[in-house]
């Protein structure tokens, strides 16, 4: 008899189309949609970016270094003034650090005129404009050589609707400062450029990579994350299914059959399980021909869908028991409405949002889907079933205390009657 109410329960589902594209239809097209969209975020890509960076200088580097030589009172040789010129700050940012050959693919680099200014800082395409003012490099040369201190800077005039263009020319001017203060250390305590670069290389360290995961991709992700989502809708929909049948008297004519409420309610435990155990199947298997999701660990994978459909189960049984105590399918259509929105939140299914809080990690985590797309994660990363033993557990004790309060809750003959 148990098998005949399955039987039933499945061609309830064959007789309304509508329903059947929505469970099994609804997750595919999302995948595609999500995993597509959100590929470049999933997958760590790096954004596109151009950064229109202006410089401005207020007074010439050559004219500052001719005047520092004549400062000095005496003939400087030709091969220090030519070590000079290689050392000159704003012509090394200008051509070893901006103009490189990473750093142009991503800045676009522009020397303009003091005319040019006000332009560049009423165009809104401009990131940043760099302004050297006067003496700028004269008053460096002055601290690397005459042990002058004198206090130099630059004035960075930055677009606030560029903050990722702004904060790469903003980092960029802070690794040259620094550089700058090592070379003048290096200066000030006579050290041997070249002796320092060859200690600095011979600096080792071993670098060993513990726990290398196989990396998930969006499709992985959002196959996962829209699986463990729209297979809760099966539950809503057998405890839709299993109310109609009350309020169409079948129950009733079971009951009158000398049929077991409980051979009924196993009957609808199990159309839960077995509806979602292939519900599950069935995404995934669409996700590896189409998508190429395929797990490492095919038992760990089974182990964790088995548990999730016992899950899901106790849900489909507990939600029939308590419209038939309530008499009323508003607890069903507060699920499917309202709390599976709630839990593929918590749980991640739209965006890993446990990543950014513990608490919320957590939480998603003690919800029958949270649980359910962490074990599979893990399964997709090649961990072992052994590493994912509390999301199942969870699953199935899940699952059983909802069958027990479902037990508990379903109407004896005569209330049901």
């Amino acid at each position: 008899m148990i098998g005949q109410i399955i039987k039933k329960q499945a061609l309830e589902f064959l007789r309304n189309p509508v329903q059947l594209l929505l469970l099994v239809g609804l997750p595919i097209i999302l995948i595609l949609i999500l995993g597509v969209a959100l590929s470049g975020f999933m997958n760590g890509e790096s954004p596109v970016i151009k950064v229109k960076l202006a410089i401005l200088e207020q007074e010439s580097e050559e004219v500052q270094l001719e005047r520092f030589a004549d400062d000095l009172g005496e003939e400087l040789p030709t091969e220090a003034i030519e070590e000079m010129e290689n050392i000159l700050p704003i012509e090394r940012l200008k051509q070893d650090v901006l103009g490189s050959e990473e750093a142009s693919k991503y800045i676009t680099l522009e020397e303009i005129s003091s005319e040019d200014k006000e332009r560049v800082l009423n165009d809104n395409t401009y990131t940043a404009l760099i302004e050297v003012p006067e003496n700028f490099s004269y008053e460096i040369l002055q601290y690397w050589f005459s042990a002058e201190e004198k206090r130099s800077s630059v004035h960075l005039y930055t677009n606030t609707e560029h903050q990722l263009g702004v904060s790469i020319v903003d980092g960029i001017l802070t690794q040259y400062q620094d550089q700058l203060t090592l070379h003048s250390f290096i200066n000030e305590k006579q050290i041997d450029p070249v002796v320092f670069e060859e200690n600095l290389q011979n600096v080792t360290a071993d670098v060993s990579t513990m726990g290398q995961q196989r990396a998930v991709s969006s499709k992985d992700y959002y196959t996962v994350g829209m699986a463990v989502m729209n297979v809760l809708f099966i539950a809503s929909t057998i405890g839709s299914i299993a109310f109609l049948e009350k309020s169409t008297f079948v129950f009733d004519r079971i009951i009158l059959a000398n049929v077991s409420r409980w051979t009924y309610f196993i009957g609808i435990l199990l159309s839960g399980m077995i509806f979602a155990f292939l519900h599950l199947l069935l995404i995934f298997g669409f996700a590896w021909i189409v998508f190429g999701v395929t797990w490492p660990n095919l038992f760990g994978f089974t182990f964790v869908t088995m548990s999730f459909a016992i899950a899901v189960g106790g849900i489909a049984v507990l939600l029939t028991a308590l419209c038939y105590r309530l008499n009323s399918e508003v607890i069903t259509n507060f699920f499917s409405s309202i709390l599976v929105s709630l839990m593929a939140l918590l749980g991640g299914s739209f965006f890993p949002i446990g990543d950014s809080s513990a608490f919320i990690s957590k939480m998603g985590n003690v919800t029958p889907n949270g649980a359910g797309m962490s074990a599979y994660l893990s399964i997709l990363r090649g961990n072992e079933l052994s590493d994912v033993t509390n999301h199942v557990v969870f699953l199935l004790l899940f699952g059983v205390i909802s069958i027990i309060v479902a037990a508990w809750s379903f109407p004896k003959r005569g209330a049901a009657l």
